[in-house]
């Protein structure tokens, strides 16, 4: 029985103030019951929502082709088909439980609530779906799930090497103290992710030879990423001047930015095929993406093209990673 109802069943009048209270108790608990599971299931999903196309879709395809093509047979020789198959889905559950603990991790600070207002107001906390408290509280929950869970899939080493990245980024302001510290921690970073989708499809079982193999992939993209991940800069320059962050655009002028940023993806679009020796038709993605983007990065500088870029860089990013299947000394 509400208190409007106990103040008439007493033959009471209710007064203007009880019914207030009344009706703002009532709505506060039509909204506890409004926030379901679907609720908080679509608020984790828009923490990760932007970042399915540059971490999950490309480190997803990194760890596949690394497994699945004869760089595969160095990497464990022992597991079959069907057993890597079946551990599609626990690599890509890793994939998005790490980067739900990143997102949330850059997502609650007060710098990066900043910067979504401006370019991602769609995202949870600016949304008023959670606030900054409460996501704190959501990743001392993940933090431990994400590195239990790798303990179980073998993927330990990079699930602690990547939640040391994220710490570093965030809480110790690696992503404002500059663009090369930035950049660094970036790659390394994404570089877990790939590392970790690699150990989940195999167990944690990597061959001595396997291990030389992926650490040497490995640090050439780490290579390539540093120097061109800098095209993430040009569409969230707003984003970045409002937090006070230190980008190579913003730094160092957008000339050089683009120049530097054209000129190294021609140069790592003829490394990485040469890398792997791969077929001449297999030149033709990498060389011909990182053409465009260096020419829409030298000739477009409006904010559609800015993102266009962006977009082009995850896609060659992706192209340069199905190299090992087109090896002609693994054919």
């Amino acid at each position: 029985m509400s208190s409007v109802d106990e103040l008439k069943f007493q033959g009471k009048s209710a007064s203007p103030v009880s019914i207030i209270l009344d009706q703002a108790t009532s709505t506060e608990a039509k909204v506890q019951v409004v926030r379901t599971i679907w609720y908080h299931a679509k608020t984790l999903f828009l923490f990760t929502k932007s970042d399915f196309k540059t971490v999950i879709f490309p480190q997803s395809v990194f760890a596949l082709v690394m497994v699945l093509s004869k760089a595969g047979s160095i990497l464990a020789p022992g597991k079959g088909l069907q057993e890597i198959v079946m551990r599609i889905p626990y690599m890509l559950f890793w994939l998005w439980l790490h980067l739900l603990v990143e997102n949330i991790a850059n997502q609650r600070m007060e710098e990066g609530i900043l910067e979504d207002k401006e370019n991602k107001p769609w995202r949870p906390i600016p949304a008023g779906r959670i606030t900054p408290a409460e996501s704190e509280s959501l990743l001392r929950t993940t933090v431990p799930l994400a590195v239990g869970t790798s303990l179980l899939f073998g993927s330990f080493v990079p699930s602690v090497a990547l939640m040391t990245f994220i710490w570093m980024y965030n809480d110790l302001n690696g992503s404002s103290t500059g663009p090369i510290l930035r950049n660094i921690i970036t790659t390394a970073g994404l570089s877990c992710f790939g590392w970790g989708a690699v150990a989940t499809l195999l167990s944690g079982d990597i061959t001595p030879g396997g291990e030389r193999l992926l650490r040497s992939w490995m640090l050439i993209m780490a290579l390539m990423m540093i120097t061109t991940v800098q095209a993430q800069d040009f569409p969230d320059t707003a984003g970045d001047i409002a937090r006070g962050r230190k980008t190579i655009p913003l730094l160092y002028g957008f000339n050089f930015a683009r120049r530097s940023l054209a000129a190294l993806a021609i140069v790592w679009s003829i490394v990485c095929p040469a890398f792997w020796d791969v077929v001449p038709l297999a030149w033709l993605a990498p060389v011909g993406i990182g053409g465009a983007m260096a020419g829409l990065t030298l000739l477009r500088w409006d904010q559609s093209s800015n993102e266009r870029v962006w977009q082009l860089w995850c896609l060659w990013q992706t192209t340069i990673y199905l190299l090992p299947l087109f090896s002609r000394a693994s054919a």
